[in-house]
């Protein structure tokens, strides 16, 4: 895996575009994940510099011959939508390209992609260009649907779907060298049963969740619990917890006309008071100000 550059995707193809993309996720509300759509105008190519995460990208739109080189050879071929290409973190890339394309990006943060690849003992995926794959092509599209629609709410999903993708690349294209490992992680930690925790969190949220009990449910320390919860989703318990609250808060507000001080019982926050301060940190709204706008 490459040396940490500091740098983000969507940064490095804004700059190598000189353009921002049409459309990008909220990357914080999804725990550093990010999905973009680009549009690009008639160019003869852009360079993408190295950068911290592990992207796949899809062809959304125009057929054009292109070629692409990731510190060695040119490949080339015709790229038609539907083809996928994978970059490692760290990879420099040189694009040409004789026209008008549109791509959506995924970008793995590299802390998240090496939670997955210790967790599992599989090996990053090396530089693969303009190959067909079923799977990862609906991967894609369920992600990038998921940002269109703007709402944190299905999070549980989003990250399923984003691991389901990076596994399955990583067991279908991984290069033969041993990914690194910063650390000794059983293969039985599985990423401490992850879907099962996200599920298991979402069934207890009228419930307090503490660090303690989180930890304990799976026979681990709290510092472990916290450093493996973070590594693989991107945030803490606690924020996690707390965004899920939020989230089902709104679903509540959007869907019921309970009185908001039912509403914040019923999302695990101890009063209306409580509930209504952390609701409008977390959205620049008081509930009743989401609740009238929603009705709009």
């Amino acid at each position: 895996m490459g040396e940490l550059c500091g740098i983000r995707a969507v940064d490095a193809f804004s700059k190598g575009l000189r353009m921002p993309p049409v459309l990008v996720n909220d990357q914080q509300a999804w725990g550093g994940l990010s999905v973009c759509e680009w549009q690009l105008p008639w160019l003869d190519g852009f360079n993408l510099d190295e950068n911290d995460d592990f992207i796949v990208a899809y062809h959304s739109d125009g057929s054009r011959e292109v070629r692409a080189a990731c510190n060695g050879p040119w490949s080339a071929t015709t790229s038609v939508p539907g083809l996928i290409s994978v970059i490692p973190p760290g990879r420099k890339v040189e694009y040409r390209i004789d026209g008008q394309v549109g791509f959506t990006s995924i970008h793995v943060p590299g802390k998240l992609l090496r939670g997955l690849s210790e967790s599992t003992s599989s090996a990053v995926p090396d530089f693969r260009f303009a190959f067909e794959d079923g799977f990862a092509s609906s991967c894609m599209q369920i992600l990038l649907s998921e940002a269109r629609n703007g709402s944190s709410f299905n999070f549980p999903y989003v990250h399923a779907v984003t691991r389901a993708l990076v596994l399955h690349l990583m067991r279908s294209f991984a290069k033969p060298a041993a990914a690194e490992t910063a650390e000794a992680i059983p293969h039985s930690d599985s990423g401490l049963k992850l879907d099962a925790m996200l599920d298991f969190i979402d069934s207890r949220l009228t419930e307090p969740l503490s660090l303690n009990d989180l930890a304990d449910r799976v026979g681990v320390s709290r510092a472990h619990f916290a450093r493996r919860f973070r590594t693989v989703t991107g945030m803490s318990p606690h924020r996690y917890v707390t965004q899920r609250r939020v989230e089902r808060a709104k679903q509540m507000l959007r869907e019921t006309s309970l009185c908001l001080a039912q509403i914040a019982l019923d999302v695990g926050f101890s009063n209306q008071s409580h509930f209504t301060q952390v609701f409008h940190a977390c959205t620049g709204q008081t509930p009743s100000q989401f609740r009238r706008g929603a009705d709009h």
